[in-house]
């Protein structure tokens, strides 16, 4: 019988599919950037998921948010992407975290993760899973969206900077708006959560060019991106 990856392995070969399939990731946030991430991991062949949220589907999150439908509003956004990536694969492994990452609960929840996926759209949150990264040494891939913008980087990488001592100023960042009050729409979050996916495949596989400590800045009308060296 054909494998469902039988393309993939012609392309990176069985090896880093190995290492792919072994893998455990972490999505943080199963939002508009989460539901593509978990999507996008899924069809590249990691088995092990561990999904954290505690929403739950409301009507304005389907146009963006591609694990749901309109038959999902009200239901609980991680239980509901869980369902539907089964529906993809029928032998993957995913945990269900109903709730928020803070910096008490964390540790536990995080620990068993290769790489945590940052896919939230609050500071709050991004520094709680950035001071839990640090403190169980995992790599956090960082993805961000506003507008037609978005940016895409890797921290506490091959020791690298965490995220919150790159950005110490959280309240200046707080006073940046979160997709839900700028506006944002599909292709933008689709384009980031692919580059995030792109990240998590070049650590899995040890590729060179990991954004580590560097934010990626795309404009997806202006066709234009930069890659910014942080300190």
């Amino acid at each position: 019988m054909t494998s469902f990856f039988e393309v993939h392995e012609k392309c990176i070969g069985k090896e880093k599919m190995h290492h792919l399939k072994n893998s455990r990731i972490a999505i943080v946030g199963l939002g508009g950037l989460g539901c593509s991430v978990a999507m996008g991991l899924t069809r590249l062949g990691i088995q092990n998921l561990v999904l954290a949220d505690n929403d739950h589907i409301e009507r304005s999150n389907v146009a963006r948010q591609i694990l749901f439908t309109k038959s999902h509003i009200g239901a609980s956004k991680v239980q509901t992407a869980k369902d539907a990536l089964l529906e993809i694969f029928d032998d993957l492994n995913i945990t269900c975290i109903q709730d928020y990452i803070t910096t008490q609960n964390g540790i536990n929840i995080l620990k068993s993760a290769d790489i945590i996926v940052d896919c939230t759209d609050n500071y709050i949150a991004r520094y709680a899973i950035s001071k839990t990264c640090e403190s169980i040494n995992k790599p956090m891939i960082f993805g961000g969206v506003q507008g037609f913008e978005g940016q895409v980087g890797v921290f506490n990488y091959k020791n690298s900077k965490p995220f919150h001592h790159t950005f110490q100023n959280i309240n200046s960042l707080l006073k940046v708006e979160n997709c839900e009050a700028s506006g944002v729409l599909p292709f933008v979050v689709q384009t980031v959560a692919n580059y995030q996916v792109i990240e998590c495949y070049k650590i899995i596989c040890n590729e060179n060019n990991v954004l580590n400590n560097q934010l990626l800045c795309i404009n997806t009308l202006s066709n234009k991106s930069r890659i910014l060296k942080l300190e």
